[in-house]
């Protein structure tokens, strides 16, 4: 287990996650508002309550960590998600030879 993990939210994804792990069990990354598009992701992670490692590494550089600070609030996180989606359209598609759609997404296609 993860030590930075909270321990009440640790025991309660302990209960939902008994081992050995049932593969049909699904647990939601943002507990109560998994169904929201909303800042409360970042809520949780200040409160130690990340689902994944990954969570748990954004508090650790300072950087990353005001980031997280910043975007628990609305405005800002709105904001900065418009411009992500303007960044986001911004990137050019690849056609015809220039690209591939890759069948295993994690490896680059073998040369037919």
């Amino acid at each position: 287990m993860d030590p930075s993990l909270d321990a009440t939210y640790a025991g309660t994804l302990k209960q939902q996650c008994p081992n050995p792990a049932n593969p049909a069990t699904t647990v939601g990354m943002d507990p109560q508002s998994s169904r929201s598009f909303d800042t409360h992701y970042f809520t949780i992670l200040n409160q130690k309550k990340g689902l994944f490692q990954s969570d748990a590494a954004l508090l650790t550089n300072a950087d990353s960590a005001a980031i997280v600070n910043r975007l628990q609030f609305p405005r800002n996180f709105f904001f900065e998600f418009g411009r992500s989606m303007v960044n986001m359209g911004n990137v050019e598609v690849l056609t015809g030879t220039a690209g591939e759609i890759r069948k295993n997404c994690r490896v680059i296609n073998p040369i037919a």
